[in-house]
Parts: structure tokens; sequence; C-alpha cells
């Protein structure tokens, strides 16, 4: 992989890992509608801790609450603040919502490996995450803060997000769809899947450690992909909590329909 051809694709992954439209599938088909080698675990783990910076960069402030409040609520008996109480409440609501994709994780381990061998899957669930984004955009009524979010509530985005472990399957398209049917308001479910995305991101970066090879890249190529995914993401998140605001889920459905049905026809006729 030259610079230049790391420099896009985490570029690509700092805008679509937080936009609703599939990182994983963008990183399995762009390189193979450009005719380029798959991107290798450790260049994967390079732009996903890049971009794991980006989201602790934007949300350090409430990182650091959400930990306060989770060490106080440890203290049932001690005097806390409203803020406090709230944000402790939140902590254990994304602990709560972590706990399927460890689940799937670990039992499906293999299978969902598997699924990264082939653009065929990334395509198909490419057009499934648009189907989902539609539904959300025509059937939800958001009304609800994140202080309104339920322990079942936090569950289910917490299943959409493990999910989301499939090629295609985009992890803030379905945390975020998820929050906006159970009746979170636009922003408040995507600030709640962005703060959901940091402790699995975390674990899973974690655990690919157990295969990184530097000899793979070199390690300044590493390091330029981390830092532009990491500025890309801070920037994307940024403008997306404003876009999310007023517009509508159903033009990141179509590009995602689009995309794949262009990736299906340069696989088969390309």
């Amino acid at each position: 992989m030259s610079l230049i051809q790391a420099i896009i694709l985490a570029i690509i992954q700092g805008l679509t890992e937080f936009l609703p439209v599939s990182s994983s599938a963008h990183l399995v088909l762009v390189p193979s509608l450009l005719g380029w080698a798959p991107p290798s675990v450790t260049f994967d783990l390079a732009v996903h801790l890049g971009t794991l910076l980006a989201l602790v960069i934007y949300f350090a402030q409430d990182i650091v609450k959400l930990l306060r409040g989770f060490l106080l609520s440890l203290r049932p008996k001690g005097k806390r603040t409203v803020e406090e109480r709230v944000y402790g409440r939140l902590s254990w609501l994304i602990v709560l919502g972590t706990i399927p994709i460890i689940v799937i994780g670990l039992l499906f381990k293999g299978w969902i490996e598997s699924t990264f061998q082939s653009v065929i899957p990334a395509i198909v669930f490419l057009l499934i995450t648009g189907v989902y984004l539609a539904i959300a955009d025509v059937f939800s009524f958001p009304r609800k803060s994140s202080r309104e979010l339920s322990p079942v509530g936090a569950l289910l985005i917490g299943l959409a997000q493990a999910v989301a472990l499939l090629p295609g399957i985009s992890r803030s398209g379905a945390t975020i769809s998820t929050g906006l049917l159970i009746g979170l308001r636009r922003e408040e479910a995507a600030r709640f899947a962005f703060l959901l995305s940091i402790p699995a991101i975390l674990g899973a970066t974690v655990l690919e450690f157990t295969t990184l090879s530097l000899a793979q890249l070199p390690l300044s190529t590493l390091l330029v992909a981390i830092v532009v995914a990491c500025a890309v993401g801070v920037l994307c998140i940024h403008f997306f909590l404003r876009l999310i605001v007023k517009t509508r889920l159903v033009w990141f459905a179509i590009y995602c329909w689009l995309f794949a049905f262009f990736a299906l026809g340069m696989t088969f006729f390309g």
C-alpha cells in the first residue's frame, strides 16, 4: 500500500465511520473497485485507532463526566448533583448497551470475519443498511432526550451496534436509526450512538493488537493514516451532529443503494 492509498482510505474511514453509510463496506469495496490490495489488519487497526481518537477528542468533556458519574454511582449513599446523577445513569446505559456486541462478537467471531473475504456480503448488507435508514426516516417520531432512554432501549441500540459488526451494516446508521425508532430526538440519538461506540471500538482495537504486524506497513504510513482518520473524523462528527437535525436519513439510504448497485455492477461487469 502506497502512502497516497493510505491517505485516501484514511479519509474514507474518517468520513464513513460516523456517517450512516458503513465504513466497513467502503474499506472492502473501494480497494476492490480500484484494483488495490485489501487493507491489512494492521492498517485497519490504525484507521480505527484514528477514529477512536476523534471520538475521545470531540467528546472529551462528556467522557470525563461519564467516568465521574459512573464512579460516584458506585457510592449510592454519597451526595451527587443532578448532572452527576444524569451522567451516572447514562454511563450504566452505555455499559448495558455494550453487552450485546461483546457477546455476539465472541460467539460469532469466526463467521463475522469470514464475511469480509468477499465483496458480495458487503454489498448485500449495504443495501440492508439503506432499507433500515429509510424505515427509520419514515416511521420514527423522535421526541425523547437521552435522559428518558430506558435500559431496554439501550439494549436495543446495543444490539443494533452488534449487528453492525457485519461489513456493510453501518454502525452509526444502525444505532442512530434504532434510537430514532424508540423515540429519541435526532441529535440525542446520534450523540448516544457515538458515545456507545467508544468502548466497542476501544475493545476491538485492543483485541486486534494480538494480530498486529508492523512489518506489513512502514510505521510512518500508519502514523499518517491515524492522524488523517482522526482529523477527518473530528470534522465529520462536528458537522454530522448539526446535519442530522435537519437532514433526512433517506438521502443516506439512497447513497447506500446507489453505491451498492454500482459496486455490484463493477464486480460482475467491470
